[in-house]
């Protein structure tokens, strides 16, 4: 069956799996208010303005389609950038693809190659995009570069354009510990002007750790040994993008040893906190939960468990005003799929709008439903995002939000 068959348009609820012992958390309610009824009602009547189209279908022997990032330009169009090349990731061919659309989303131009200024080979062979910042006239995007896998040569960069991706600036590396092994995802606009973007760094094991033998599948052994020990925060700016500052060093767990993929999200509460969901890899099936008081500045030293279902999977928030957030993730504790669309009125202590939006993979229920990021429209109606069908799919999907609070 074609994956656009797949596409649910009707709403379809879905229950909060408890975590049992867990003390409550500003977002480990998972379970839907009194009013539910309304909500589902509202999501039923959203789900009939979805729309969706396929920017980019891959082929073999260049199939993969990861990490997609969906974001208006300053010109007006869309540009969605993912990481292509070869049939799967990481890997030396791997490289920024990027896909246009100037009617927003409705068609697409053909998927071609970034020039990011280094060279597809030696220690900048493997090259993926991880955000673009677009603030006024600028557009900033943030990419990473290894030698084979991320854990050989693994740096992170970032370069501007001034006619929304036409052209770029040399790439300049991301500045102290985070221009090597971080992964730079993401970014909210706090109330007061601020840019704040999450991070995910990894320490690597405890010193005196001896490396895999490298006859024990080298990708993989040494992979799990340098990308291990993870820490989340976030970049501060003040000045619009042009000095940065760190802030918090967030674990999920006190194993040196620990390897996974954080991911980290944000979203500005209506009393000036910050709330940061991070996905947790093979640590009970759920999202974790750590909160900035001060608007990102300091950070407690341990993220706390939700009871957010996520089968360790990138999961995006979108502030929509007040402490009212949307999220995008698989809402199951074991498989990326479905892929559902929650919203909270109360700053993430509570979910009564749930619905799913793609409810499996156009190759089944076995395939996964990766990366959702996007952007929501000047008017808080549509979110728009993209996500990749079980790697070799690139899909636009523009979701329709439900009208709350004079928004």
């Amino acid at each position: 069956m074609n994956c656009l068959c797949r596409f649910a348009l009707t709403a379809a609820l879905l229950l909060g799996f408890e975590v049992a012992g867990q003390a409550p958390t500003p977002a480990s309610k998972a379970e839907a208010p009194a009013n539910l009824s309304h909500w589902v009602a509202q999501a039923a009547t959203d789900a009939k303005l979805d729309r969706t189209t396929i920017p980019y279908d891959g082929k073999t022997p260049n199939k993969l389609v990861c990490d997609t990032t969906l974001r208006q330009l300053p010109d007006g169009s869309w540009a969605l950038f993912l990481l292509a090349g070869d049939d799967f990731e990481p890997s030396p061919k791997n490289y920024v693809g990027l896909t246009r659309s100037r009617d927003e989303g409705r068609t697409w131009t053909p998927l071609e190659p970034v020039d990011i200024g280094f060279p597809r080979e030696g220690k900048t062979s493997g090259q993926g995009p991880t955000e673009l910042l677009v603030r006024g006239g600028r557009s900033t995007l943030f990419f990473s570069t290894h030698s084979q896998t991320w854990g050989r040569d693994w740096q992170s960069w970032f370069m501007h354009s001034d006619d929304s991706c036409k052209t770029w600036s040399k790439a300049e590396p991301v500045p102290g510990r985070l221009g090597k092994f971080t992964f730079i995802r993401n970014h909210i606009v706090a109330r007061d002007g601020r840019l704040i973007i999450p991070f995910q760094h990894y320490l690597g094991p405890p010193a005196g750790t001896p490396p895999p033998a490298p006859e024990q599948k080298p990708w993989h052994k040494t992979l799990f040994h340098y990308v291990s020990n993870p820490r989340n925060g976030v970049l501060i700016s003040s000045d619009g993008g042009k000095t940065w500052s760190e802030h918090g060093n967030v674990r999920l767990t006190a194993d040196d040893r620990y390897h996974g993929w954080a991911e980290n999200n944000l979203a500005e509460l209506s009393d000036g906190r910050v709330a940061m969901i991070i996905r947790a890899d093979r640590l009970g099936g759920v999202l974790y939960y750590a909160e900035s008081k001060d608007g990102g500045k300091t950070w407690p030293e341990f993220a706390v468990k939700t009871d957010i279902p996520n089968p360790g999977s990138k999961a995006t928030l979108y502030p929509l005003g007040g402490d009212t957030v949307a999220m995008l993730h698989n809402p199951n504790p074991t498989h990326r799929s479905p892929l559902a669309l929650w919203i909270t009125f109360d700053g993430l202590k509570t979910w009564p709008y749930r619905r799913v939006l793609v409810p499996e993979s156009c190759d089944g229920p076995k395939g996964r439903l990766n990366y959702p990021d996007g952007f929501v429209s000047a008017d808080k109606q549509w979110l728009h995002f993209a996500f990749d069908d079980n790697r070799h799919r690139a899909v636009h999907y523009t979701a329709k939000l439900p009208r709350v609070n004079g928004l």
